[in-house]
């Protein structure tokens, strides 16, 4: 794969096409392109465009647009990752891998075996630090959408604003008996919601809560996972079951 780099709409709709700062710095630095080197952009919202270095500079990159082209919407459900909050980077893993395995959008959740307060105020102003990730992560994965990360909110809002016509599933260590794989319907669904909890595991009333907003509760095994390894294994098995892997 050549070099790709994300480029907000509105540039992405000039030509030619300067970029300066970090993206300079990746062209330049990270990459050691010079002039005539190709470069593939894309917006984030499915538009790619082919270009080539006609100018550079000490801060800033011109590029000269050959080819403009709009990808087809994927085929599949979207998949919406509704994930309670953990320590440390761990969100930012999941955040990265998430986007790698194809998934649509991310809810960041509190729920009420929370980590601390304090993680849930960093998490809240770590969303620019998530969004970048995940453009990161859609430039290396081949991507021409980026995933959208939400602001942090409350498990309970998450669930009772899913789309009724969605596949709806909440991960239980309880639910052991109960595979995600057989909760896939023949035909593919519209869209698909997963909501994966935090390291103690979601309290029983909130799967109760679920239940109520329509989600169908489903395990992963016989292991305990921890979360970041369950929003993996869960996106990859939805993956393999869609299509989309293997």
């Amino acid at each position: 794969m050549g070099a790709r780099l994300h480029v907000e709409p509105a540039r992405m709709a000039t030509d030619p096409v300067v970029v300066s700062d970090e993206d300079h710095r990746y062209l330049v630095r990270v990459l050691r392109l010079g002039l005539g080197d190709e470069v593939t952009l894309f917006d984030g919202r499915g538009g790619e465009a082919d270009a080539v270095i006609t100018r550079l500079g000490p801060r800033a990159v011109e590029l000269r647009v050959s080819q403009r082209r709009q990808d087809a919407a994927p085929s599949g459900p979207v998949i919406t990752l509704i994930q309670a909050l953990a320590r440390g980077e761990k969100l930012d893993f999941v955040v990265q891998k998430a986007t790698e395995l194809g998934v649509g959008r991310i809810i960041p959740v509190t729920t009420l075996r929370a980590v601390p307060r304090l993680e849930t105020l960093r998490a809240t102003s770590r969303r620019v630090r998530w969004q970048k990730i995940a453009r990161e992560a859609a430039r290396q994965s081949g991507r021409s959408d980026v995933p959208e990360v939400e602001p942090v909110t409350s498990l309970t809002l998450a669930l009772d604003a899913s789309p009724r016509d969605a596949l709806k599933i909440i991960l239980w260590e309880q639910a052991r008996s109960q595979g995600l794989k057989a909760l896939l319907p023949a035909e593919a669904p519209s869209g698909i919601v997963i909501a994966i909890g935090p390291e103690g595991g979601f309290a029983p009333e909130e799967v109760e809560h679920a239940r109520a907003a329509g989600f169908l509760a489903a395990g992963l095994g016989p292991r305990i996972l921890r979360t970041e390894t369950a929003s993996l294994a869960a996106l990859a098995i939805l993956g393999f079951a869609l299509g989309d892997l293997g």
